[in-house]
């Protein structure tokens, strides 16, 4: 890695940690409701597990699993955002001339591809912990969940669930950054301004999310659904996403997506804004 490349990637990790730790901070009580509401057997709506949430674990329990993503999703984004920062690199022959927008597409799937392998394990042991509510826990904290589920199933067990991981994030970051750099062409067009005010790069990002959630939805249902699941071999993703559909139909597959969607705006918003403004902040100190 040549000495500029070095340097980039060393400000894409910086500002990609920065960044996962606002996103997840803005988002994670969302997401606690999102992963109840996909593995839950009742079907509940999003008030009524919010307030039962609230009433029998206190407001506390929103946070729930919190620990697991703070490193891992600090180090995820960083991954996300080291690979698009070098895919971009490695695709920009001219420095001058912008890529085009299904080349931002393409290094979003790298870069999803990659940060798939940091996310699997990650979220597994953040939907386990999430979904303990009533009764004797069977894992104690994060740490506690890593050593039984590394103890019960290997390596492979932190796996579990990494094909529908990849289902949702290959498309989902095409999506995401495709969408989030294509508003920010159209509002520097539209302003007439290379440094976009702070409003635009939020709304860039808030909708950037929301593509990213939108495009694949139904994988990461299958996804909850497979890593809660602790009993016997895994669970293909099609075999997953047919025995939800046959249970509760298109619904279920979309179970939880309202609350997603209006996770993803707030949580995708600050990831962006807080990512550019850390760039700049970095572009003052590493050449």
């Amino acid at each position: 890695m040549t000495g500029s490349a070095a340097s980039q990637g060393i400000k894409d990790s910086v500002a990609g940690t920065v960044a996962g730790a606002a996103c997840l901070f803005t988002g994670h009580p969302f997401d606690t409701l999102r992963v109840r509401l996909q593995t839950s057997t009742t079907k509940l709506g999003m008030i009524e597990c919010l307030k039962n949430t609230v009433e029998k674990e206190g407001a506390s329990a929103l946070y729930k699993g919190v620990t697991s993503p703070l490193f891992g999703m600090m180090f995820e984004t960083a991954v996300l955002f080291v690979g698009y920062g070098q895919m971009k690199k490695l695709l920009q022959k001219d420095p001058n001339k912008p890529l085009e927008l299904w080349q931002y597409s393409l290094c979003g799937a790298s870069a999803g591809f990659a940060a798939t392998f940091v996310l699997t394990p990650v979220e597994l042991i953040k939907c386990r912990l999430q979904v303990q509510t009533t009764g004797p826990p069977k894992y104690k904290g994060t740490f506690d969940c890593f050593v039984k589920v590394l103890k019960e199933d290997g390596v492979t067990g932190l796996y579990r669930g990494i094909i529908p991981t990849l289902a949702r994030e290959i498309p989902g970051n095409m999506a995401f950054f495709g969408v989030y750099e294509g508003l920010k062409r159209y509002f520097r067009t539209k302003t007439g301004q290379e440094d976009l005010p702070l409003r635009y790069l939020i709304l860039s990002g808030g909708i950037g999310g929301i593509a990213y959630w939108s495009i694949f939805y139904p994988a990461d249902v299958a996804k909850s659904s497979i890593q809660v699941s602790d009993n016997g071999p895994t669970p293909s993703l099609l075999a997953t996403l047919k025995k939800i559909y046959q249970k509760d139909g298109i619904r279920g597959l979309y179970r939880g997506y309202v609350l997603t969607v209006m996770r993803a705006f707030p949580a995708n918003a600050a990831m962006f804004t807080v990512y550019e403004m850390t760039m700049k902040a970095l572009d003052k100190v590493i050449p």
